[in-house]
């Protein structure tokens, strides 16, 4: 009986050696968690099919292209889960992302919201540098045949036309939203080309365009 303090001793002495770290596993893993800035590898790679070839996605859909739709939202400041599973959360984020793009808000992941997601990833880190290489691949389309652009308009050529009328002197976001200000430049930039002021992007703004790069 009078032994029974020895290991009791024993068991002090190494806890007060080695102490024990009780925080609970879900709390190491967000303190051990990095906020990556930089879309994964795997998650790029499905940018190489084309917007209007991605699958169609909606409240329980569970892809891989669900987890770019994700990781996405998340960089934009909607916090969502990249897990892969449309739910609820995800269903309610992209809805707002629609509705601040001026799309459709119908929680359905089509070719435009698509184009918009792409956008997010093609914008140029500088609108004031050198023409990025995938806007300038772009211009291997003829103006004729390049796709007509007007206010409401939401595709990756309207990163270049906002990319130009920058350089152009016209300061204009570059999100990839042909809005109330890109409306308001390239009218005043068509009205200095001596073109029509009617806000369309098409052939003979397209071919100016073009031109600023001669």
């Amino acid at each position: 009986m009078k032994k029974k303090w020895i290991p009791m001793v024993l068991a002090v002495g190494l806890l007060a050696a080695f102490p024990l770290s009780f925080q609970p596993a879900e709390a190491a893993s967000h303190s051990a968690a990095v906020k990556e800035d930089k879309l994964p590898a795997n998650l790029e790679k499905l940018m190489t099919v084309a917007p209007e070839h991605q699958y169609t996605l909606r409240k329980g859909s569970t892809r891989v292209e669900v987890k770019l739709l994700q990781w996405t939202l998340n960089q934009y400041r909607l916090k969502t889960a990249v897990d892969g599973v449309f739910g609820a959360a995800t269903d309610r984020n992209v809805r707002q992302y629609q509705k601040d793009k001026g799309l459709k808000a119908d929680g359905i992941v089509g070719v435009d919201t698509w184009v918009a997601i792409y956008a997010e990833h093609k914008k140029p880190t500088d609108p004031n540098g050198e023409l990025p290489t995938e806007l300038r691949n772009l211009m291997d389309i003829a103006p004729e045949h390049q796709f007509i652009l007007r206010e409401g308009s939401n595709r990756m050529e309207v990163l270049l036309l906002q990319w130009t009328l920058n350089q152009y002197g016209l300061k204009t976001a570059v999100d990839g939203v042909f809005g109330a200000e890109t409306n308001r430049n390239v009218r005043q930039y068509q009205a200095d080309k001596g073109l029509k002021v009617d806000g369309v992007v098409g052939v003979n703004t397209w071919v100016a365009i073009y031109g600023e790069y001669q």
